[in-house]
């Protein structure tokens, strides 16, 4: 059986129109771009937000890591401050001897413990500690102690100041030993030597 021509063209172009149809709803919109479904709109809003928001969290998050470092570099400054205050502090605490705080100020402080010995002529000596016992053998020597077991001076021109001392031993001559606080026993085998209580 034979179509005739007339049926074969509105037959065409019906699939010609459906054909074009159908390729216009894949292809999209006018500017070319592909066209998104809702779905998919919502999932590029919802992504953009959570990027913000995770931007935004580590901007928080940054800006309090810098807070925090700023205040533990705070800290640290007051501990250093507080460690330095102390160290001169313990030094210079109830002393207003002017001439005993011009050796703290002028010499370095050494941290000292059990015995000490200083056996050279001249000098200035700032020593920060308990000591059981400190023995000056130069001459022409300067020192300042906290807290002394058993002083003995051999010397001669020798000054100490002392915030507490149990026994002097002075065996030179011009030694002069001040003291804080305490009540030490003296032995002065020497000559113009003196050992005297300061005054807080």
């Amino acid at each position: 059986m034979r179509i005739p021509n007339k049926l074969l063209v509105p037959a065409a172009v019906l699939a010609l129109g459906a054909s074009l149809a159908a390729c216009s709803i894949s292809v999209g919109g006018s500017d070319g771009e592909s066209a998104s479904s809702p779905q998919e709109t919502t999932a590029v809003v919802a992504t953009e937000e959570a990027t913000q928001e995770t931007d935004d969290s580590e901007d928080t998050d940054s800006d309090d890591t810098a807070i925090d470092d700023a205040e533990d570099a705070d800290a640290d400054e007051a501990d250093g401050d507080a460690a330095g205050a102390g160290a001169s502090g313990s030094s210079t605490a109830d002393i207003t001897n002017s001439d005993w705080l011009g050796v703290i100020a002028g010499s370095t402080q050494e941290n000292v413990s059990g015995d000490y010995a200083i056996q050279s002529s001249g000098g200035t000596y700032n020593l920060v500690g308990e000591l059981d016992s400190l023995t000056i053998q130069g001459s022409e020597v300067t020192v300042s102690a906290e807290s002394i077991g058993t002083l003995t001076v051999q010397g001669s021109d020798v000054t100490v100041y002392v915030r507490e001392v149990d026994d002097v031993l002075a065996f030179g001559s011009d030694v002069k030993v001040y003291y804080l606080d305490g009540d030490p026993t003296v032995q002065d085998i020497g000559a113009d030597n003196t050992v005297e209580q300061l005054s807080n």
